[in-house]
């Protein structure tokens, strides 16, 4: 599987300090929402792959999903919008992101649109997202720099 959830993961010690970046394997500045999918992507950036067994069961109370989203709190919310952006500046490449335009763009624009007209209080999110972005960028460095070594790594290995 591409990655597991939070909620019922188990991680080896070696993968938890390979893919740490400042000394964090969760990203401090998530807080919450989204930071076990970092850890997924990152994860497997770097060569980890993750594993599902279905014979696992594992309960996770989400109580707020009974309810609607505006249940939750705004500050909430605001975690979980920009944490998406935030995952996706510190892992994706733009080359990437331009090989799946089409589809990226039709959700981004139906997401935002929602945001703007049913909730246009998240948006101010981006504030955080944009005082974060020396941090971000640090981190995105970081793991480009761990990205190119295992693959240097690997090309040495294979010769």
């Amino acid at each position: 599987v591409c990655g597991v959830s939070g909620a019922a993961a188990m991680y080896t010690r070696r993968m938890i300090n390979d893919i740490a970046l400042n000394g964090e394997f969760y990203d401090d500045s998530f807080f919450a929402y989204k930071e076990d999918v970092d850890v997924a992507w990152r994860a497997a950036l770097l060569g980890w792959e993750a594993y599902y067994d279905a014979r696992a069961i594992a309960y996770h109370e989400r109580g707020w999903k009974e309810a609607s989203r505006t249940s939750q709190t705004l500050f909430v919310r605001r975690l979980s919008y920009i944490n998406r952006y935030k995952m996706i500046y510190k892992n994706d490449t733009f080359s990437n992101w331009m090989k799946n335009i089409i589809s990226l763009l039709s959700y981004e624009i139906a997401s935002n649109l929602y945001f703007l007209f049913r909730e246009p209080k998240v948006l101010v999110a981006w504030k955080t997202f944009f005082k974060e972005l020396p941090e971000l960028r640090e981190k995105r460095s970081q793991l480009r720099k761990k990205i190119a070594l295992r693959h240097h790594q690997d090309k040495s290995k294979i010769q």
